[in-house]
């Protein structure tokens, strides 16, 4: 893919590390989707691992969605606030760098929207960077981490407040692990269930 974000997140797979889970060792996901800024990158690597499934990419950014579809002319591109998407029937859902765009308030909405997007069973694959104790201000304008030149609006939760939040909303945490990522510090990784 010829784009910075791209090759940023193929250099980043820590990430990613659940995405796999159900190609390797389970059965074949018939519906995923990928919600966020930049998760619309991982289609090819999803169209890899699930050839035959239906891959919906909904964000809010429309270069992302042009460079998506670049690579995989079957994809389904919703452009819109991803934290509003309501679709549903899906097996996987995977939420990339998106809990950190979000405000306080918006936080539970999109686990929420994520949980009513998934059938009983689903799997949910999410990452985000994040810290030791959450910040009661708002989002803070940083350096980005794919390109010198931009700043984003990015707050950092706890992995604790988030496992809390799936928890609540009904989800089962089937994985968690954190990694140190040169660019944006501490990144948290979850692997969890919707209960039937």
């Amino acid at each position: 893919m010829d784009n910075p974000i791209g090759y940023w997140m193929y250099d980043n797979a820590e990430l990613f590390r659940y995405i796999g889970e159900l190609g390797c060792m389970r059965e074949e996901a018939s519906r995923i989707l990928l919600s966020g800024p930049f998760s619309a990158f991982l289609a090819s690597v999803c169209r890899k691992l699930y050839p035959d499934a239906g891959i919906v990419v909904v964000t809010d950014r429309a270069y992302v969605l042009d460079a998506a579809s670049e690579e995989d002319e079957k994809l389904e591109k919703v452009l819109m606030p991803f934290n509003e998407y309501k679709g549903t029937g899906f097996d996987v859902a995977v939420s990339v760098l998106a809990v950190n765009t979000l405000d306080t308030r918006e936080l539970t909405p999109y686990l929420f929207s994520l949980h009513d997007a998934l059938n009983g069973g689903g799997n949910l694959y999410l990452s985000f960077p994040s810290s030791g104790k959450i910040s009661p201000y708002p989002k803070k304008l940083v350096d980005s981490w794919y390109s010198m030149d931009e700043k984003i609006y990015m707050k950092r939760y706890t992995p604790e407040d988030v496992i809390m939040a799936l928890s609540i909303i009904g989800f089962d945490v089937k994985a968690i692990e954190s990694d140190d990522n040169p660019d944006l510090g501490k990144v948290t990784s979850i692997h969890a269930v919707k209960r039937s």
